[in-house]
């Protein structure tokens, strides 16, 4: 969430208008679960990991049922039963068989062929294996309704069933049969890309758990390393989606060092930790993310979230200190948004967003300073660069003529921004005045070629169009015209900026970065270091609210 340039405003929107059915007298989850690979982000293999081994299994009533025990550091690979090739160099690369074999290797496809019956238990299974590999016939064990042994990964059925014939020369046998494939199905190898099982998925999602023997009990996934334990899933057809299951105030440790710096001021840091813990707990069975099984993501979608390995020992203190704590409005918890820096003003929701929310208000922030991170930027845009923009969102007005901010909010936000074309106009209002070219915040002014912004007596921003206007100068009183004029003008803190009338570009002058709608974090370390505590913080950036 924090230093976003692009807010997710639809998820904004959404979050705006789903109910709080959290109450302070409820009983809030010790544990979370994390996306870490979902969607779009979903992987064809995960990479799975302990100091001292890992247990694989699923789930059975709340049961953890073993299905394949590590013993050792040694890495597990586990992949979906799909199309791949694999290259001479060992890479393994997935493939379409509608489109055919793109590239030379071995082929691996998802048809099988079943050994024989059912067997009782793995070490039967897995017996029956060591007795055909001899033979020469690269079996392995399969667990899909009950363990069995399995050879071959054919690309379809044909040519599975054509090596029937040879095995029932090889075996004396004719106990075969073709197992068809299936989308739900993982293969797990080891380092050495042998086959140790493969599991239909139909009993269960598979979770992989670090062993006890673990200390700290870590389990690393694709080189990162998680408290708590992993769940894999295959939906039809797709990708892995790869949980992270952990207990909340574990989780908050691999959160609060990427929402605020490790350096921050402690009571800071503090009120970051209750923050960031109050949007879990709302969060938690979000209808968003429930097809998939999770209830957060681990990027600024919901909140950075980078595992054990991004763990920071203040961080932590702080998260420890502020255990259990949220913020809660009228017996509810708290909608909790934070941003970088506000400028020196927060943001009201409603010239935001739109809507109102009670303890979002806008309120002032007394101990930002010019130093504080990106409290004052400049982004400059040709005429061409925003027509660009526009089409690329599908708004055509030919060329620019102007750009203006038409109206301010009392907080200095531009809430209604005017682009005027050849072929027409368009009006952007609120947040979209800033995400439409991506500006680091939502206040700002203009300048332009033949424009300036001037303070009106009433206070309020006007924007001007100095071509044909009358100044007095040294030389003497002149008319300015685009194309052969320039002016310098004299800003806020004295500060003297040269205007071409013969550019063509629109210069964005702004302050703060983010949305501005809660608690800014700049802010928030100013007060920490004038002796605020995190509860003062919180209380003044979320009107009216406790922390309990």
């Amino acid at each position: 969430m924090k230093k976003l340039l692009k807010f997710l405003v639809a998820a904004v929107l959404v979050a705006l208008i789903i109910p709080n059915t959290n109450s302070a007298a409820a009983q809030y989850p010790d544990t979370v679960r994390i996306g870490l690979n979902s969607g779009n982000n979903a992987v064809s293999s995960v990479s799975v990991s302990a100091a001292n081994g890992i247990e694989i299994g699923y789930l059975n009533n709340n049961a953890f049922i073993l299905l394949l025990d590590q013993k050792d550091s040694q890495p597990l690979v586990i992949r979906k039963d799909g199309h791949f090739v694999r290259t001479a160099q060992g890479q393994v690369i997935e493939y379409s068989p509608t489109e055919g074999v793109p590239y030379e290797g071995t082929i691996i496809g998802n048809w099988h062929i079943k050994i024989g019956n059912n067997t009782q238990d793995f070490m039967t299974a897995q017996s029956l294996v060591e007795v055909l590999m001899k033979s020469g016939i690269k079996a392995y064990v399969a667990y899909e309704k009950g363990w069995q042994v399995w050879t071959g990964f054919y690309p379809d059925k044909k040519t599975a069933e054509a090596q029937i014939a040879n095995l029932k020369t090889t075996l004396n046998t004719d106990n075969f049969s073709v197992t068809p494939e299936s989308f739900n199905r993982l293969v797990i190898y080891d380092s050495s890309f042998n086959v140790l099982m493969v599991y239909g998925g139909a009993d269960g999602y598979m979770q992989v758990w670090p062993k006890q023997e673990n200390n700290p009990n870590i389990i690393s996934a694709n080189g990162r390393r998680y408290r708590g334990y992993l769940e894999i899933r295959r939906y039809s057809d797709s990708d892995l989606t790869v949980i992270n299951i952990l207990d909340l105030e574990k989780y908050l440790y691999g959160v609060v060092p990427y929402e605020i710096e490790a350096d921050a001021p402690l009571e800071a840091i503090k009120a970051q930790a209750v923050a960031a813990r109050t949007y879990a707990y709302r969060n938690i069975g979000s209808s968003i993310y429930q097809k998939w099984g999770f209830d957060m993501v681990d990027t600024v979608s919901s909140q950075v979230y980078k595992g054990f390995d991004g763990e920071r020992a203040s961080t932590n203190k702080a998260v420890d200190e502020t255990k259990g704590k949220k913020m809660i409005y009228n017996g509810k918890l708290a909608q909790v948004f934070y941003f970088a820096s506000s400028g020196g003003m927060t943001a009201n929701v409603k010239e935001v967003w739109g809507g109102e929310i009670e303890y979002l208000l806008s309120v002032p922030d007394p101990y930002e300073s010019e130093t504080s991170y990106n409290y004052i930027w400049e982004k400059a845009l040709s005429a061409e660069e925003i027509k660009k923009i526009l089409f690329i969102s599908n708004v055509e007005i030919g060329n620019i003529l102007s750009v203006s901010a038409e109206e301010y909010s009392p907080s200095g936000r531009v809430t209604k921004l005017r682009i005027t074309g050849t072929l027409g106009s368009i009006t952007y209002y609120n947040a979209d005045t800033r995400t439409i070219f991506s500006l680091s915040s939502q206040k700002y002014t203009i300048q332009s070629s033949g424009n300036i912004v001037v303070k009106a007596v009433d206070g309020s921003l006007k924007t001007l169009a100095l071509d044909g206007r009358k100044v007095v100068s040294a030389s003497g009183t002149g008319t300015l015209s685009a194309g052969n004029n320039s002016i310098s003008v004299v800003g806020s803190g004295n500060k003297v900026r040269s205007l071409s009338m013969s550019s063509d570009k629109y210069v964005f002058n702004g302050k703060g970065w983010g949305h501005g709608v809660g608690m800014s974090q700049e802010g928030a370390k100013g007060f920490a270091r004038n002796g605020y505590n995190y509860e003062q913080i919180l209380k003044h950036y979320y009107t009216g609210i406790t922390v309990e």
